[in-house]
């Protein structure tokens, strides 16, 4: 067989073999190009349907939701982009108390904008509202199915823009890609990730583009998109599209003066790209350097080259992580004949596979690692710009295939590929399901080639492509069954039911008619457990929030008010005693009940706004700077007693130690001697006052005389624990308890016991409710407060001071609040008020949105640019 015409691309368009303008072809030639430009949609069509159905038959196999009882949301796809999810629902409804800027539901209020570009951006997101909003959990799952075949739609077609050829082929070699390891093991639990596999052939396509001095608006809109439909996958794939771009022009016979022509077109086009992205490029930066800190959880991402290699097997999985880059049997046969496929120019076989290697290794490298991950190791999964190297090897593969390998090529990959298994078919990443879809697929494809390179007629030739197809979608469907059930959630222990419980069911169902926001909150607090979102997915104002962008004013004002936080402050846990409910104005809560009963309790809350008089905070803020004194100074009143604690029955495991309970302190002092099984201490308090333990560093259970029993889980900076109660002091005064520890080392602190004088907390209560309520009116981002006339003091809020707010006071100028005691203040000054306004504005998004006015503005000229460029072409060849 002969080799395949020389593409134009491989001599730039433009340079050497300048394309003509389609609008100016004869219709005989148009014509004729229709059928080859229907048979390609067609092959992304198929090669979309069949990505999807490898997929869903993968998980159908298993039995994996929804095809099945197993469950498929784990981790953060049950903890936060299913609730994210709801709360997109509610927004699409005009249900949920805040807009796109702001969220009212979580973490006592927080900012959304970020969140919204970080886990919603996704254009198959907005798909949610049109399910039941109980049902919101499978249009989740449609997210990634969709961003499956639309990855493998537009990679079929952008490697008919690398290499002419059979689009046939080419949609088998994307269903490899769509349906990656990187995907089945990352992606798809991940939704907003997937666009990244439709980014990246996406912003091929522009830089082909710029190639070929074509479509520069079109192009910088294919940037925008990306950027903003997930702006940290986005920017994996842009590296990525460089990296292809510049070995195209590396490969291409032409100039030094087309080359950086070219160059200057693909950056005006991203720079473009990008200012049009810029609100959620800059909103999501600042939010993400406002955020906790994470720099002190990365995980390493040193890989061992005999697991690094296993890891192109199709099905393979690696504990702990590798790159998950497999890509099929058919591309993995492909690549590695590439270096003997004599039909490519050897300077093009070189630049490809050093551009694989050098990828490959960048993965593993601290320094490189970085730059792919935007100059910061993650803290959770250490790989996720897998895909790229899974893109690079598909399109490699394609690079062999346009050209059909001579049998002597592929009998050389197949050799590659035996020493391959050979070297790693006993590493820990290859399982029977790796090795045996290896085996079978390897000889099959491999089989199946070497009949379709010796010239076969075209009914033969159609047949063998249909029998590369079942083997491409069974070996998609394999890989994806193997790694569901390697990752099954029921083998690491019992296996939790979807999302949407009977549990959460009845709790949005119990709490629906005690809702009367904003006059106070309705958190269904710690009992119910159903996700680290559980406010956004039951529809309620709670603590519960997880998000990358909790930033370091509101987790370190509601620590140090007593609040649990997990993953460095990233994970707020909801209150769950009296004093804080009632400062963050929680009117409602619940009791669980057996298994999925609930009952409905109120408890004392202030009211979203109250004004605490002059100096309040300071008259009650002693004795010392605690948990307990900040808590009083917040509620203006005296309501706790902190007394001091005897070691009735000391152990060596745990001690006194004479400092304060402090969030943010790492662990204790050293104690000599091991743990034993319990250490007893005894305080005096008024009898009928409610005990509470505050010590956020303990790892224990600590169980009180009348049986009550607690567990603390503090590790900080990780893991702070939450104040907790132990129990009511009894008649005599003396309260007892006992912890429980199996750890050396631990310390508790001296003021760890604070005793709640329950009839002055409700006193104080009642008396900031009658004399410093405010009636509340909130917008999506905003607040106004009608005050007691003549209000002196501070008003305050009872939510955080993240940056962004700004408060006004009777009409005057806009100011930013202050924090009290931790809470959103605003000073009223001495001549006495009678109304406030706060507005909440994201960091970033002002100058974001002067970005996107610069981006249209250079978008105009581009076209206009283009138009007149046009037009003096066509001038030319008239005359």
């Amino acid at each position: 067989m002969s080799p395949a015409p020389t593409s134009p691309a491989s001599v730039l368009p433009g340079a050497a073999a300048p394309r003509v303008r389609s609008g100016l072809r004869p219709r005989t030639e148009r014509s004729r190009a229709h059928p080859g430009r229907r048979a390609g949609a067609l092959a992304a069509l198929v090669s979309a349907l069949m990505s999807m159905a490898a997929y869903c038959a993968g998980l159908a196999l298993h039995g994996t939701y929804p095809f099945g009882p197993a469950p498929r949301a784990d981790n953060d796809l049950r903890h936060q982009y299913v609730p994210f999810h709801t709360h997109l629902w509610d927004l699409q409804h005009g249900t949920a108390p805040g807009d796109l800027l702001y969220n009212w539901q979580s973490g006592y209020g927080v900012g959304f904008l970020g969140d919204f570009f970080t886990y919603l951006a996704n254009p198959f997101s907005w798909l949610v509202g049109l399910f039941p909003r109980d049902q919101s959990e499978f249009p989740v799952f449609l997210v990634s199915l969709f961003s499956i075949g639309l990855a493998a739609a537009v990679m079929t077609v952008f490697l008919g823009r690398l290499r002419p050829g059979s689009p046939w082929l080419r949609a088998l070699l994307s269903v490899g890609y769509a349906v990656c390891g990187w995907n089945i093991a990352e992606g798809a639990i991940v939704p907003m990730w997937m666009w990244g596999l439709v980014a990246l052939p996406l912003l091929g396509i522009a830089a082909d583009w710029c190639l070929a001095g074509r479509r520069p608006v079109l192009g910088s809109l294919l940037v925008a998109l990306c950027w903003y439909a997930n702006f940290y996958t986005a920017a994996m794939a842009t590296l990525a599209a460089a990296l292809v771009l510049a070995l195209r022009l590396l490969t291409a016979e032409t100039d030094r003066r087309t080359r950086l022509r070219i160059l200057g077109r693909s950056a005006a086009m991203t720079a473009t790209g990008m200012l049009l992205a810029a609100p959620a490029i800059l909103v999501c930066a600042l939010a993400n350097a406002q955020a906790q800190p994470t720099d002190k959880y990365v995980v390493s991402v040193a890989t061992p080259a005999r697991t690094y290699l296993a890891m192109f097997l199709p099905g393979s999985l690696a504990s702990p992580s590798a790159p998950n880059v497999f890509t099929g049997s058919l591309v993995l046969l492909l690549v590695l004949a590439l270096p003997f496929q004599s039909r490519v120019p050897v300077r093009e076989r070189v630049a490809w596979s050093v551009l694989i290697t050098a990828t490959a290794l960048s993965f593993v490298l601290t320094p490189t690692a970085k730059l792919w991950q935007g100059l910061a190791l993650p803290h959770g999964a250490p790989f996720r710009e897998s895909f790229v190297l899974s893109g690079f090897l598909a399109m490699a593969a394609w690079v062999c295939l346009a050209r059909m390998p001579r049998p002597r090529a592929l009998l050389g990959g197949a050799a590659l590929l035996a020493l391959l298994v050979a070297l790693t078919y006993d590493a820990q990443p290859v399982g029977d399901h790796a090795l045996t879809g290896t085996l079978l697929g390897g000889a099959a494809v491999t089989a199946l080639l070497l009949f379709y390179a010796r010239g076969l007629r075209r009914p033969a030739r159609g047949a063998v492509v249909a029998l590369l197809a079942v083997t491409v979608l069974a070996g998609a469907t394999y890989s994806v069954y193997g790694l569901t059930d390697l990752l099954d959630p029921a083998k690491r222990g019992p296996a939790r039911a979807q999302t949407m419980t009977q549990l959460a069911l009845n709790t949005r169902r119990a709490l629906g008619p005690y809702d009367d926001w904003p006059a106070s909150r309705t958190d269904p607090g710690p009992g119910v457990f159903v996700t680290n979102n559980d406010a956004m997915l039951l529809g309620t104002q709670g603590g519960s929030y997880y998000s990358s962008y909790i930033t370091k004013e509101t987790a370190g004002a509601l620590a140090g008010l007593g609040l649990g936080e997990a993953m460095g402050g990233r994970h707020l846990w909801p209150s769950r005693d009296p004093v804080l409910q009632a400062l963050l104005g929680i009117g409602t809560t619940l009791d669980v009940i057996g298994t999925d009963g609930v009952r409905v309790r109120g408890t004392p809350a202030l009211p979203l706004v109250t004004v605490r008089p002059p100096g309040s905070d300071q008259a009650y803020g002693a004795p010392a700077d605690s948990v307990w004194a900040r808590r009083q100074a917040a509620l203006g009143a005296r309501v706790y007693t902190v007394p001091a604690l005897s070691a009735r029955a000391p152990g060596r495991g745990l001690r006194l130690s004479p400092d304060a309970a402090d969030p943010g302190a790492v662990g204790g002092s050293a104690a000599v001697g091991g743990p034993v099984p319990g250490n007893t201490f005894t305080a005096r308090c008024t009898p009928g006052a409610r005990a509470f333990l505050y010590a956020p560093a303990l790892r224990a259970d600590v169980a009180a005389a009348d049986g009550l029993s607690e567990g603390f889980y503090g590790d900080p900076p990780l893991r702070v624990a939450p104040l907790k109660e132990l129990g009511t002091v009894p008649a005599d005064g003396r309260f007892t308890f006992t912890v429980h520890t199996g750890e050396d080392g631990q310390s508790l602190p001296a003021d760890a016991l604070g005793c709640l004088d329950v009839p002055a907390f409700e006193q104080a209560v009642r008396t900031l409710r009658e004399t410093g309520g405010a009636t509340v009116e909130t917008g999506g981002h905003s607040l106004t407060a009608r005050l007691p006339k003549g209000s002196t003091g501070t008003a305050v809020v009872a939510t955080t001071t993240p940056p962004g707010w700004t408060c006004s006071v009777d009409g005057g100028p806009a100011r930013p609040p202050v924090a009290y005691q931790g809470l959103l203040g605003v000073p009223l000054g001495k001549g006495g008020a009678s109304r406030i306004a706060c507005s909440y504005l994201p960091p970033g998004l002002t100058a974001g949105l002067a970005g996107t006015g610069a981006g249209a503005l250079a978008l105009v000229g581009m076209a206009v640019f283009t138009r007149l460029r046009g037009r003096r072409r066509g001038r030319r060849r008239g005359r």
